[in-house]
C-alpha cells in the first residue's frame, strides 16, 4: 500500500484515531498541506487547525464512525500556506480502511486540486454575468435555435418580443408571426447558414395584430455538443424604423421646400432681369430727357441733380446685372470648349472706350483653349482686366498682362496690371459678396465683382488668389486643374 500511495500522482494519505494521525502520505498531499515534508505521526487535526471550522474534521470522524464513504465535488477548503489563508478547491473523497475483523481503523484521503478550474469557472460566470447585465441594459434578447429539433429559447427579454403567455416557441410557430413579405428572406438564411455560418436580418414581427420591427444576428455554435444550435440576439428596432421613416419624410419635405426656394429665386430672377429693369430703362430715358431740355438754361443745380438721377439709375442696372451674374454662375454647362484668346479679344472691344479713357495697353501670352462655360469664363477675365482699368493710377499710363504656364497638375494664368493695388490686410476681404474698399463716391461698382470671380473658377473646380506684388500694382493667379485644357 505505501508504494501504490507514494508513486500515485495524485494527493493521497491515510489517517488513524479520532485525532487523525497520519500514518501515510505521499508528496503531492505533503505539498498539499503546505507545512513542510515532517509531517508522518503527526496528527491531522493539528498540522491543520484551520480545517476545524469547515466541517471536513466532522466529515472524516463520520466516516470513522460509520464507515460510509463520504464524497466532495469542487468542495472550497482554506489552508494556510506560507503564513496566509488561501482558498483552495478539491474534488477528494474519505474511503474508510477495515481490519480484518470489519472494524473501521483508518481513512484514507484522496484528492484532486481543481483550484485553477474553479477560478477559471468563476471568472467566466463573471464575464457571463457582465455580459448579460450588458445585453439587458441595451434592451436585447439571447436566443438559441435548435436547428434539429426547431425548438427556440431565449432570455426574459427574447421572450418579452412575444406573446408572452406562449409556450415552447419554435420555428415553426415563430414563421407564423413573421410578415409574409419577410418570410422568404427568413427561410434563406435559415437554408444557407451551413454555408455562410452566419444569421444575420431585419424582419417584421406580428404580435397581437402590432407590427415590430426586430433585428436578429447571431452564428451556428461552435461548441462540440451544439454544432446545430445557432447563438445570437435579438433586438426590437421598430423605433429606430419609425424615426428612419420620419427622417425621410422630413428630407424629402426640406428637399420639397429648397425646390420651391429655388423656383421662387428664379422666379425672382425674372422679376429681375425683365420688371425692375424696365422702370430703370424708363428712368434713364426721362433723366437723358430731362438732361437735354435743362443743359441749355442757366440752372447748374438741375444739371447736377439730373446727373446724380443719371448715375443712380446706371449704378441700380449695373447692380441688378451683377447680382444676376452671381446667382447663376453655377448654372451654365462646362463642356464648351473656349478659346481664351478670342475671350480677351471680346472683352477689348467691349472696353473699348475705357481702353481709350486710360490709354491703356494689354498684352497676353498665346493663351490655350479651355474647356468651360464660354459666358462664365468671359465674365471672369471681363472682371479682373475691367478692375485693373478701373483702379488704375492717374498719372501713369495702365498696362495690363495676361500670361499662364501649365505643369503637370496645373494651369495657372496671370492677370497683372500697374494700378494702385491691394493692401495686404485686404487681400481676403476683396472676394467677400459686396466687399468694398473704396466708397463708391471714389470707385463706382457694386462689391460683386471679384466675389464672382472666386466662384466662376471654384465651379471649374479652380482657385482664384490674390498675389502680392513686389512693385505696385495687383496680380491675381487663376489657378485650373490641368485637365480643363483641351
Amino acid at each position: 500500500m505505501r508504494d501504490v500511495i507514494d508513486t500515485a500522482p495524485f494527493p493521497i494519505g491515510v489517517y488513524t484515531g479520532y485525532n487523525m494521525k497520519i500514518v501515510l502520505a505521499n508528496k503531492c498531499m505533503i505539498k498539499t498541506y503546505g507545512k513542510g515534508p515532517d509531517v508522518i505521526g503527526s496528527n491531522y487535526t493539528e498540522i491543520l487547525p484551520e480545517l476545524e471550522n469547515q466541517q471536513i474534521f466532522e466529515q472524516l470522524r463520520e466516516v470513522l464512525a460509520t464507515g460510509k464513504p463520504y464524497e466532495a465535488k469542487n468542495a472550497r477548503v482554506d489552508i494556510v500556506v506560507e503564513g496566509r489563508l488561501k482558498p483552495h478547491y478539491f474534488n477528494y473523497n474519505f474511503t474508510p480502511i477495515f481490519d480484518a475483523d470489519g472494524s473501521v481503523f483508518g481513512v484514507m484521503n484522496t484528492a484532486a486540486e481543481v483550484t485553477e478550474l474553479n477560478i477559471a469557472r468563476q471568472e467566466t460566470q463573471e464575464v457571463e454575468k457582465k455580459l448579460r447585465l450588458a445585453v439587458e441594459s441595451s434592451h436585447l434578447g439571447i436566443f438559441e435555435i435548435d436547428l434539429y429539433t426547431g425548438s427556440m429559447s431565449g432570455s426574459k427579454r427574447f421572450k418579452s418580443f412575444f406573446d408572452s403567455n406562449q409556450e415552447g416557441l419554435t420555428l415553426a410557430s415563430f414563421a407564423d408571426a413573421i410578415h409574409e413579405n419577410d418570410l422568404p428572406l427568413w427561410q434563406n438564411i435559415l437554408e444557407n447558414l451551413s454555408v455562410t455560418g452566419e444569421f444575420n436580418c431585419e424582419i417584421r414581427i406580428i404580435n397581437k395584430n402590432i407590427l415590430y420591427w426586430m433585428r436578429f444576428s447571431g452564428s451556428l455554435s461552435s461548441s462540440d455538443n451544439k454544432e446545430n444550435i445557432i447563438v445570437g440576439i435579438a433586438q426590437d428596432i421598430t423605433q429606430q424604423k419609425k424615426n428612419a421613416q420620419e427622417l425621410v419624410k422630413l428630407v424629402e419635405e426640406r428637399t420639397l421646400e429648397l425646390k420651391r426656394s429655388n423656383d421662387d429665386l428664379k422666379q425672382f430672377g425674372h422679376v429681375i432681369s425683365h420688371d425692375l429693369k424696365e422702370p430703370v430703362r424708363k428712368i434713364l430715358l426721362f433723366s437723358n430727357l430731362l438732361k437735354d431740355d435743362v443743359e441749355s438754361l442757366p440752372q447748374p443745380r438741375t444739371i447736377q441733380h439730373v446727373n446724380k438721377i443719371n448715375k443712380s439709375a446706371s449704378r441700380l442696372t449695373e447692380m441688378i446685372d451683377s447680382i444676376l451674374n452671381y446667382s447663376s454662375a453655377t448654372s451654365p454647362s462646362l463642356d464648351e470648349v473656349v478659346d481664351l484668346n478670342q475671350i480677351i479679344e471680346d472683352i477689348k472691344e467691349d472696353l473699348e472706350i475705357k481702353f481709350i479713357e486710360k490709354s491703356a495697353v494689354i498684352e497676353y501670352s498665346k493663351m490655350p483653349k479651355v474647356k468651360g462655360s464660354q459666358i462664365l469664363l468671359y465674365q471672369l477675365f471681363y472682371n479682373l482686366i475691367a478692375n485693373s482699368l478701373k483702379f488704375s493710377r492717374k498719372d501713369i499710363q495702365c498696362f495690363i498682362t495676361v500670361n499662364f504656364h501649365v505643369n503637370v497638375d496645373f494651369l495657372v494664368i496671370t492677370v497683372k496690371d500697374n494700378g494702385i493695388g491691394i493692401a495686404v490686410e485686404d487681400s481676403q476681404r476683396i472676394f467677400n459678396a459686396f466687399e468694398r474698399l473704396h466708397s463708391k463716391d471714389e470707385y463706382d461698382g457694386t462689391g460683386l465683382g471679384l466675389a464672382l470671380c472666386k466662384k466662376i473658377a471654384e465651379r471649374h473646380k479652380g482657385e482664384l488668389r490674390y498675389v502680392q506684388s513686389e512693385s505696385s500694382g495687383a496680380v491675381f493667379e487663376i489657378i485650373f486643374p490641368a485637365g480643363i485644357l483641351d
